[in-house]
């Protein structure tokens, strides 16, 4: 039996997996990615807080010098 969901909550569903396409294509860090990975891997860790993450993967990205067009 399908449940019937309705349309905001089917265009919420959709929003949030383009949403996600999009941040991976463009390298954006996911923070839900980080708190799920830490929950299944690492779940005795304290994980960072959202601005620590972003503060954290933003310096590991562009800290280290390499061939980049821009």
């Amino acid at each position: 039996m399908t449940e019937d969901r309705g349309p905001k909550t089917e265009n919420q569903s959709v929003l949030a997996r383009v949403n996600a396409v999009v941040r991976r294509i463009i390298g954006a860090p996911d923070y839900r990615v980080y708190l799920r990975h830490q929950a299944e891997k690492h779940p005795e860790c304290t994980p960072m807080t959202e601005v620590e993450f972003l503060d954290e993967r933003m310096t590991a990205r562009y800290s280290t010098p390499g061939s980049r067009c821009c």
